[in-house]
């Protein structure tokens, strides 16, 4: 799948959801959103399942997350993704 990264990190809220959702609707189909967050962003994911996208969250050190998002059609490659790079 193609990698699309978007580093909200610095960034005051509410600019993490504005650049995350609007980097979505610009993601092609069968590519990923990678996004890197200094938190890990509760009401981001309750929008992305009410909107059907699939996404994967891990924490990679104390204060910084790494989230892929995909769409959910893509399911099976996104399933495939993560299991190679998660």
């Amino acid at each position: 799948m193609e990698v699309m990264t978007v580093n909200v990190s610095a960034l005051a809220p509410p600019e993490p959801m504005q650049v995350i959702l609007s980097s979505l609707a610009q993601l092609p189909n069968g590519a990923v959103l990678k996004v890197i967050h200094r938190r890990e962003p509760f009401p981001l994911y309750e929008r992305l399942l009410a909107h059907g996208w699939l996404y994967h969250s891990k924490q990679v050190l104390d204060e910084s997350y790494i989230i892929y998002i995909a769409k959910g059609p893509d399911k099976q490659q996104f399933n495939a993704f993560i299991a190679a790079n998660a």
